[in-house]
């Protein structure tokens, strides 16, 4: 009740009920596709609704790993596919790149448009790490990361 924790991670079922909550947590019909997501836990509807609006296909297609810490490309992911089902702007700079970042190439192959997308519009930014600019895009995003991405979000990409 009077604790953030800025620096603790985020889990999957959190991003995920975090934007099914700011979409204004729509009822949902039919049963979770996902075997280890427990019916009546905080985000079982949320995942329910991810899954029905293509925001997330699980980590296999019997499962969703909720209690896993999301990383940073995961979120990006997840946010990538609410913005699209919203109807938002998906344009990507023609001179957009990931180059700038000496750890563009650990990006996963799922997440690289995503991945373009949040950083040509604003939404998320690198880090410097051992003098480098990296997006450490498998690194676990932190409670505070997603406020200031979801902020970022809200700011210059949602209508």
């Amino acid at each position: 009740a009077t604790t953030f924790a800025p620096e603790g991670t985020m889990t999957r079922s959190m991003v995920v009920t975090v934007l099914y909550r700011l979409a204004g947590s729509p009822a949902v019909d039919g049963d979770c596709p996902f075997t280890d997501c427990k019916s009546g836990s905080f985000y079982y509807n949320a995942v329910i609704w991810a899954a029905e609006n293509g925001i997330t296909a699980g980590t296999s297609s019997t499962t969703f790993a909720p209690d896993a810490e999301v990383t940073r490309e995961q979120m990006a992911t997840f946010l990538y596919r609410y913005a699209k089902m919203e109807g938002c702007d998906m344009n990507v700079s023609e001179t957009a790149s990931l180059n700038a970042y000496a750890d563009a190439a650990s990006v996963s192959g799922f997440a690289s448009k995503a991945m373009l997308w949040v950083v040509d519009n604003g939404i998320m930014n690198g880090a410097t790490s051992n003098g480098k600019t990296v997006l450490a895009p498998q690194d676990s995003a932190t409670r505070a990361q997603v406020a200031t991405i979801l902020m970022r979000f809200c700011e210059n990409v949602a209508e």
